[in-house]
């Protein structure tokens, strides 16, 4: 037969269960329903709170929101960093026991030269975010979160701060030269073609620019022709041959530098005007003017 002390001790025990459970399970203050007792709150934390130079903060900021007073989805955290820049971030919600809680990590790093200690440690403390949200009734607020201030420690002694460049262990000295093709033959080789390039534009100037012969029924010119007279007939010429437009100019010009020296600076004017029209002058018109030269000129 159970003693009664035992049968007492264990009905104690279930008790006590039973109460922690209910405690456990906030059965006292209505399980899920509860609500937070502030429209919004907000803690905000930074790990490791002692870094080196370099290394990757993680700032967090939990937000506890009651949906029944502010709008979860308008929460915004507006940060400022300083000279960390945020590598990456992430925002996290959940719902449960009545209320919204917003996790916002951020992961940041630097490695400019706004972020070095300049001595052994220093204090550092990131401005003040503004946690910006609104009211079920639409309403615009704002609520300041401040950061905890973390260490930042230099990875250099007073030695290397001293004398930053002591320790280097770079090489400086520049590597032997060396070349694909030795400088040498390289310019040898360079002025040679240089050389051919010149011999050949002067063969193309020479076939471009030489006289053709005159056709077996031209004219017999004289041997005591003056220049004038020479002018006139080789705009003849080129007129009468089919010449390139440009050799057409150049006996044009030639024209106009004997009518000049002939006295004539109207018909030199007028040959002037034909040989640098902008279209190129025609043989009729090259013939015409010929044809006036000699009319009004004697001896042309």
């Amino acid at each position: 037969m159970v003693r009664r002390p035992v049968l007492v001790a264990v009905a104690v025990a279930a008790a006590a269960v039973v109460v922690a459970l209910a405690v456990a399970g906030d059965w006292w203050n209505g399980g899920s329903t509860s609500s937070p007792r502030e429209a919004i709150s907000a803690q905000a934390s930074i790990s490791p709170s002692a870094v080196h130079f370099g290394d990757v903060l993680g700032a967090h900021a939990v937000v506890v929101v009651d949906p029944r007073r502010v709008d979860p989805a308008s929460v915004r955290l507006v940060t400022q960093f300083l000279s960390y820049r945020v590598a990456d971030s992430s925002r996290d919600v959940r719902r449960a026991s009545g209320a919204t809680t917003i996790d916002l990590a951020y992961d940041l790093e630097c490695l400019g030269a706004g972020c070095a200690p300049g001595r052994p440690q220093v204090v550092l403390q990131f401005p003040s975010s503004s946690l910006r949200y609104r009211t079920v009734g639409g309403e615009e607020r704002r609520l300041r979160l401040t950061w905890p201030t973390i260490t930042v420690a230099s990875r250099l002694d007073d030695e290397d701060r001293a004398a930053p460049a002591a320790h280097l262990r770079a090489d400086a000295t520049p590597p032997p030269v060396s070349y694909d093709i030795s400088p040498g033959p390289l310019v040898d080789g360079l002025v040679a073609g240089s050389a051919v390039l010149v011999l050949a534009a002067g063969a193309l100037l020479f076939f471009a620019f030489r006289r053709r012969p005159a056709p077996a029924a031209a004219p017999v010119v004289r041997a005591s022709a003056s220049p004038l007279e020479d002018a006139v007939r080789v705009v003849r010429e080129t007129a009468a041959n089919g010449h390139a437009p440009g050799l057409r100019r150049m006996a044009l010009q030639r024209l106009v530098r004997e009518l000049r020296a002939a006295g004539e600076p109207g018909l030199a004017d007028d040959a002037g005007r034909l040989a640098w029209s902008d279209g190129p002058p025609s043989p009729a018109v090259a013939n015409e003017l010929a044809d006036r030269v000699e009319r009004e000129v004697p001896g042309a």
